[in-house]
């Protein structure tokens, strides 16, 4: 009986280690950091960003090593083609799971059938995840996917891969994550607020220019289609009608001088629409709390709030209007009006637009309540 058991025993555990041989290990297998969505002459061009993870080990480790960064190419007549082009000239099996970023070129964002191709790849391949952030970029996408990193940091604490390290010091931009951007692409009336990637060459390091990935504006699509982009200067009122925002600066001038800067933050908005004369119009009311890092003239308390609450509702204004000129409703009113008044919606809309003019924003209340002075006391 003894050696039937010892038998049975040995026959077991030989069956528990078979299990182990058809593994594979992550050195035979491409990780793909992440995937670029261009769009030349009637082809998808599909590119993969790879990153060497062993390198990333040793340098969290204290081991000094060079980062290195390996783009993959591929074209097709559709977004699946080039991904299996991709995988004909690939030296091991390409792994999708640990993908962190999608970056769209302004020509696959006009070419609404491009990313319609790509989210219905994402919807029905088994690895793909929507936690990843999607971005935009008019950059060539080569050079956007190989700019390394400043400080030799992996590209994957980059804006690239990692921006709401940036946002929590700096809310500006919101990062947006794909299964947002599915549901605004896909639901009526609904805008797209895709973060704009640029190269900034504004970091050197001993002296040489290191370029590096950073936010640089919005691009706007709205029922499938492309509205435009505009620039950080341009859409600075955004910020405001923004549930991510965190902690963001507001800097007061008087003409070119800087008379202070405040950092605002514990944000809280509401959008109000409603009829008038026939009209679908909007009340806005926006709060928050700021502390003042810089103080640069003889101001008490009550100037420098009031002073505060002038120039955020400037920036609300300025961007709304300069969506306007690009046929972008920058903060979404349209899906506001559509969730609240959908029977007037359904009147109004044309082709699933609401027509919206300079003065469908009708009132804007904002209060500013300055609660510090940093180390310093304010009056």
């Amino acid at each position: 009986m003894k050696l039937i058991r010892c038998m049975l025993v040995t026959a077991l555990l030989s069956m528990l280690l078979t299990g182990c041989w058809g593994s594979k290990e992550i050195e035979h297998m491409i990780y793909v950091n992440t995937l670029g969505v261009d769009y030349v002459d009637n082809k998808v061009v599909v590119y993969i960003q790879m990153v060497n993870f062993s390198g990333i080990a040793k340098k969290e480790a204290g081991q000094s090593q060079e980062q290195k960064t390996f783009i993959g190419k591929a074209e097709g007549d559709s977004f699946d083609a080039a991904i299996f082009n991709l995988y004909a000239t690939s030296p091991q099996r390409i792994i999708w799971s640990n993908v962190k970023t999608i970056v769209f070129s302004e020509a696959a964002l006009k070419k609404g059938s491009v990313i319609n191709q790509v989210l219905d790849v994402w919807d029905r391949y088994y690895e793909f995840r929507y936690t990843v952030w999607t971005m935009a970029t008019n950059e060539p996408m080569e050079d956007v996917l190989n700019t390394p990193s400043i400080a030799d940091l992996s590209v994957i604490y980059s804006q690239l891969n990692s921006p709401m390290r940036t946002y929590e010091q700096s809310s500006v931009i919101a990062p947006l994550y794909l299964y947002k951007f599915i549901w605004k692409w896909r639901e009526k009336a609904e805008t797209v607020r895709l973060p704009f990637l640029e190269i900034a060459p504004d970091w050197t390091s001993n002296k040489k220019p290191s370029p590096n990935i950073s936010m640089s504006g919005i691009c706007f699509l709205q029922n499938e289609q492309f509205r435009g982009c505009l620039k950080s200067k341009e859409i600075l009122g955004v910020r405001w009608l923004e549930k991510k925002t965190q902690r963001t600066p507001l800097i007061i001038k008087d003409d070119k001088k800087v008379l202070a800067v405040i950092v605002m933050n514990k944000l809280k908005f509401s959008i109000q629409p409603k009829m008038k004369h026939d009209k679908p119009v909007f009340d806005i009311k926006v709060s928050m709390q700021g502390t003042l890092p810089e103080l640069s003239a003889n101001l008490n308390r009550k100037d420098i709030e009031l002073k505060a609450i002038k120039v955020i509702e400037d920036q609300i204004r300025e961007t709304y209007l300069k969506g306007l000129e690009i046929n972008a409703d920058v903060y979404g009113l349209s899906g506001i009006f559509y969730r609240n008044l959908s029977k007037e919606w359904n009147k109004l809309n044309d082709k699933g637009i609401l027509p919206l003019d300079s003065s469908s924003i009708e009132k804007i209340d904002i209060k500013v309540n300055l609660t510090s002075g940093g180390i310093s006391k304010i009056e």
